[in-house]
């Protein structure tokens, strides 16, 4: 068998737990749901928990292994390599709450967490579309003016359900201001993790929109705070980065 088992998994979960509020390292766990397997039992199975019946899942085969050897009931498991979705879909199927990643009595905690079966199927779902967005063939093959950007808010709700968006932006030389956007996570990141523009964007908790340059241009709902901009900056980090301004978009 080709294993699909891999450290990758356990370092992204441990990443993600450290700090869950980093996209990046939301879209680097979903990604390592898709690409890798858990240690898990081969038939439902699921202990107590805090209230609750979760089903132990593992990307450690140390946590696994100390783990078999302190609960009698997981010896007569067969544990064997299964796919996170599939695990999530038993859980739910059985009315399970959801799943334990690395339970542990002592020792390192930081790859060792609970998710609840709805808040990991929205999790799931939210990156996927994201990824499937973004690094789909039909929008890397877009032109510039139709592609879908990863796009850096701020989102201000309304009394009346509506909301008002800000935008960071970035100046050239000639002190034009332009609304960052990015094609691929690696420019993205660039920026995201950048001390003068990135740090102080999640420090307020900025949202991460998957938006065209009409949509953010004239939006099909709320108000878009552009008018200090003349257009769009295109991975602003990279080599070749391209402005797209706003009187484009009228032809």
């Amino acid at each position: 068998m080709v294993t699909r088992f891999n450290s990758e998994f356990d370092m992204r979960l441990r990443h993600f737990i450290a700090e869950p509020d980093n996209f990046l390292e939301s879209m680097a766990l979903v990604n390592a749901i898709h690409a890798h397997t858990v240690y898990a039992s081969d038939q439902p199975y699921a202990i107590a928990l805090e209230g609750q019946k979760v089903t132990p899942v593992f990307t450690n085969t140390e946590d696994l292994d100390n783990f078999r050897r302190q609960h009698p009931s997981a010896k007569s498991q067969s544990w064997i390599e299964r796919s996170v979705l599939q695990v999530l879909e038993e859980v739910i199927s059985h009315n399970l709450s959801g799943l334990v990643f690395n339970i542990k009595k002592a020792g390192d905690f930081s790859n060792s967490t609970i998710f609840k079966s709805s808040e990991l199927i929205q999790f799931i779902n939210t990156y996927t579309t994201i990824l499937n967005t973004i690094l789909g063939e039909d929008n890397k093959a877009a032109d510039l003016l139709s592609k879908t950007y990863l796009v850096p808010a701020f989102i201000h709700p309304n009394k009346d359900g509506s909301y008002d968006r800000l935008f960071p932006t970035m100046s050239n030389q000639d002190e034009k201001s332009y609304v960052p956007v990015f094609t691929n996570l690696v420019s993205f990141g660039k920026w995201y993790n950048n001390q003068e523009f990135g740090l102080p964007f999640r420090q307020a908790q900025g949202a991460i929109l998957t938006w065209t340059a009409q949509d953010i241009y004239r939006p099909a709902s709320g108000e878009n705070g552009i008018e200090e901009t003349v257009g769009l900056v295109v991975n602003p980090f990279d080599d070749e980065q391209v402005l797209i301004e706003w009187t484009q978009l009228e032809k």
